[in-house]
C-alpha cells in the first residue's frame, strides 16, 4: 500500500555518520544495501519483515491529535544524522541500485593520497571523526592551521578544490616531521579521513598555502560548569562524545570550587542549562576577565540567559508575553494545565539555516541543516549581520509538535550568536548539539566551537 518501494541515505562527504545510521537500522534487523552509485550511500528496500518500523524511522510526523507529550515528539532518524534521504517509488527504485548487503562492519576508506610529502598535508573536515584526527595531531605537538577560504591544491591524483574549514599540516614547521608522516597515516586509516599529500604552496584557485588566510589553531582544552543546579545529563552527553568519540579529556569545574578554579589552563569553558544564580561575585568576576582576555564561553539553553544576565553575551531574546493592545481571551479554568503544556517544546526537530564560510559552520556541505530543541528560548537574530551563523528557517518545522503560536514565533529566529567580549568570544546556542548521543548531525556545531571558537574575528561578533 506505499507509495514508495525503498529509502535511500547518506552521503560519500561524511561517511562515518552514514555507517552509524546504516548501523542503527541493521541492529533492528534491517536489511541495508551498500549502493552501486554516487547518490546515495546506502538503501533500504521497503519489501522485508520490518517494513513498518523501516516506515516510522524515516517518517516525518507534524499534525498530532493530542498537544501533551511526556518527552521528545520527533524520532525521524536521519535528520538526527543530517544526513540526505529520500523515499524512492517504482520507477526510481529497483534492485540495480543495490550493492552488497551491509553487514554493519565499518570498512575505513581513509588513506594518504600521494607520497610522503615534504611541504604539506591537508584534509577536509567533512568527515564526523575529523575533530579526533585533528586532536590527536595537536596533541602529539604538532602544528596545523585550518583554511578560512576556499583554494585548491595540486595532489597526485591531479588539481584539488579544498573547502572552508579544511586543515593544513605545514612540514616545514614541525619540530618532528617523521611522527607528524606516521601520525597522518594513522589518522588516515582510523578516522576515516582522506589526507592529501601537496608538493606546491602555489594555488590556482583561491588563497595559497602561505596566505595569512590560514588561521594557526591551538590545542583546545576545555571544561565545563559541574555541580548541584546544573544539566548533569547534559554534562555527560558532552562528556561522552569527547572521551568515548573525540577522545579528547573533560574537565568538569563544580560551582562550589569555581572561585578557586585556574581557568588560564583552558581555551573554552562551557555552560550547559539550568542554574547559575549561585556563582558567588569573585567567581563571576573571575569568568569575565577569564573571556575578556581571550577565552571562549560556549552557553546553551538557560546558560544563554544567565550569561546575558551577566552582559557577556550580548544577545535579545523574543518574549512569549501578550501583547498589552492585544485582546485577552478568557479560558476555563479546567484547561490551564493542558493550555500551558500545549506551549512546551519536549523535543522538536526544526529547519535551519547555516552559514557554511563561518567558522563554525565548517565541515558542513549543506546550509540547509535540521537541529533538535527542547526548550522555548528564543533569540532575536544579532545586530551585527556576521553574528548570527545558525538561524531558524522561515518554515522551521521538520518533525514533530509545536504550537502554531510557537512556529510562528520561532520562524527565522537565532540558534546561535556570537559576542565579542573584550578579546575573547561567548557562543550563544538555543539547543544542545549532542542531544541523548544520537544526535550525530549537530555533533559539529559543538566542536567547531571549541576549535575554531578562538579564530572567530573579534569585529564579526556582537
Amino acid at each position: 500500500k506505499s507509495k514508495f518501494n525503498g529509502i535511500g541515505f547518506g552521503n560519500d562527504h561524511d561517511k562515518t555518520s552514514s555507517y552509524q545510521l546504516a548501523k542503527v537500522l541493521k541492529t533492528h534487523k534491517i536489511n541495508v544495501f551498500e549502493a552501486k552509485g554516487k547518490k546515495f550511500k546506502y538503501y533500504v528496500p521497503l519489501k522485508q519483515k520490518k517494513s513498518r518500523l523501516i516506515k516510522a524511522i524515516f517518517d516525518s510526523n507534524t499534525k498530532f491529535e493530542d498537544s501533551l507529550f511526556y518527552d521528545v515528539s520527533a524520532w525521524t532518524m536521519p535528520y538526527a544524522f543530517n544526513l540526505p534521504f529520500a523515499e524512492l517509488n517504482n520507477r526510481a527504485f529497483n534492485n540495480d541500485l543495490l550493492g552488497t548487503q551491509f553487514d554493519g562492519t565499518m570498512k575505513s576508506e581513509g588513506q594518504v593520497i600521494g607520497s610522503r610529502s615534504r611541504y604539506a598535508y591537508a584534509f577536509e573536515w567533512d568527515e564526523y571523526y575529523a575533530p579526533r584526527a585533528l586532536y590527536r595531531l595537536l596533541e602529539a605537538g604538532a602544528k596545523a592551521k585550518v583554511a578560512t577560504l576556499q583554494f585548491s591544491g595540486v595532489t597526485s591524483t591531479g588539481e584539488r578544490n579544498f573547502d572552508y574549514g579544511t586543515i593544513l599540516v605545514p612540514m616545514g614547521i614541525q619540530e618532528d616531521e617523521m611522527e607528524v608522516h606516521n601520525i597522518i597515516s594513522e589518522i588516515a586509516a582510523e578516522d576515516n579521513i582522506k589526507v592529501y599529500a601537496l608538493n606546491t604552496g602555489l594555488s590556482s584557485r583561491g588563497i595559497d598555502l602561505g596566505s595569512n588566510n590560514f588561521s594557526n589553531i591551538r590545542k583546545p582544552s576545555v571544561a565545563v560548569i559541574g555541580g548541584e543546579g546544573t544539566n548533569a545529563y547534559e554534562i555527560g552527553e558532552m562528556w561522552h562524545l569527547m572521551d568515548q568519540r573525540y577522545q579528547m579529556p573533560l574537565s568538569i569545574i563544580d560551582k562550589k570550587d569555581f572561585s578557586g578554579a585556574d581557568l588560564d589552563r583552558y581555551t573554552v569553558i562551557i555552560m550547559t542549562g539550568y542554574n547559575y544564580n549561585d556563582l558567588s561575585n569573585g567567581a563571576v568576576d573571575g569568568l569575565k576577565d577569564w573571556v575578556r582576555e581571550g577565552g571562549v564561553l560556549l552557553t546553551m539553553k538557560q546558560g544563554v540567559q544567565w550569561a546575558a544576565r551577566q552582559e557577556l553575551a550580548d544577545v535579545e531574546f523574543i518574549s512569549d508575553d501578550q501583547d498589552e493592545e492585544e485582546e485577552i481571551e478568557t479560558r476555563p479554568y479546567v484547561k490551564q494545565s493542558a493550555d500551558r503544556g500545549a506551549q512546551v517544546i519536549g523535543g522538536t526537530i526544526f529547519n535551519a539555516v547555516l552559514d557554511l564560510t563561518h567558522p563554525l559552520g565548517y565541515g558542513f556541505n549543506d546550509s540547509d541543516i535540521t537541529v533538535f530543541r527542547n526548550s522555548t528560548i528564543f533569540m532575536e537574530k544579532g545586530e551585527n549581520p556576521y553574528s548570527t551563523p545558525l538561524y531558524y528557517a522561515d518554515n522551521p518545522l521538520a518533525s514533530g509538535y509545536i504550537s502554531d503560536e510557537n512556529e510562528e514565533t520561532i520562524a527565522g529566529t537565532a540558534a546561535i550568536v556570537v559576542s565579542r567580549y573584550g578579546g575573547g568570544k561567548v557562543i550563544a546556542m538555543t539547543d544542545n548539539p549532542n542531544f541523548r548521543a544520537f544526535w550525530y548531525g549537530t555533533n559539529k556545531l559543538f566542536a567547531n566551537s571549541i576549535f575554531f571558537g578562538p579564530n572567530i574575528r573579534g569585529n564579526s561578533g556582537n
